[in-house]
């Protein structure tokens, strides 16, 4: 009596808990590469290609700025070494060119910092647009979760579909 009693409670749990799964539906997984997603949107071509006019200006001023100190500097090693400037006065031009070479250096640092500035002006709002768009399929969908393919993070994924069609889809509505 006892056993079957047992077996009666095992077998209502397993129909319950059967019922249950084929009540609740299975989650959907989907995945795809924002870098590649990225890269053919010709809003990013736009972006990178005016990243590379803003870069490019500040490179010829650089440019500039380096062709100017090797001017200076040429100058006076000829002016040294031809015996025309006293101890003092070389001194002082070394010192000149040495704030010039400082000059160049912060000057090259503030345009690194400009252009990754800049890139992330360009950038973002796209950024935000994917991801707007990815949300929104995700939603419209039933996707639990949607993989970055691109970041190399993803070890196995067989249950996944490729969402990147939708997501073209709905970022150009």
């Amino acid at each position: 009596m006892f056993c079957k009693l047992k077996f009666l409670t095992l077998l209502t749990l397993f129909l319950g808990a059967t019922a249950l799964s084929a009540q609740t539906p299975t989650p959907k997984y989907g995945h795809m590469n924002l870098g590649n997603l990225l890269e053919s949107l010709p809003e990013t071509k736009k972006a990178n290609d005016d990243l590379k006019v803003f870069a490019d200006k500040l490179t010829a001023v650089d440019d500039s700025l380096a062709k100017s100190f090797q001017a200076a500097y040429a100058q006076l090693e000829k002016e040294y070494n031809a015996g025309e400037l006293t101890p003092v006065q070389a001194q002082k031009r070394q010192e000149e060119l040495q704030k010039q070479q400082a000059y160049i250096q912060k000057f090259e640092e503030d345009a690194q910092q400009q252009v990754a500035q800049k890139r992330d002006e360009l950038l973002q709002p796209i950024l935000d647009k994917v991801d707007a768009a990815v949300k929104a399929v995700a939603k419209e969908n039933g996707y639990l979760m949607i993989f970055d393919t691109s970041s190399g993070a993803m070890l196995f994924a067989a249950d996944t579909e490729d969402v990147t069609e939708l997501v073209k889809k709905k970022m150009a509505q």
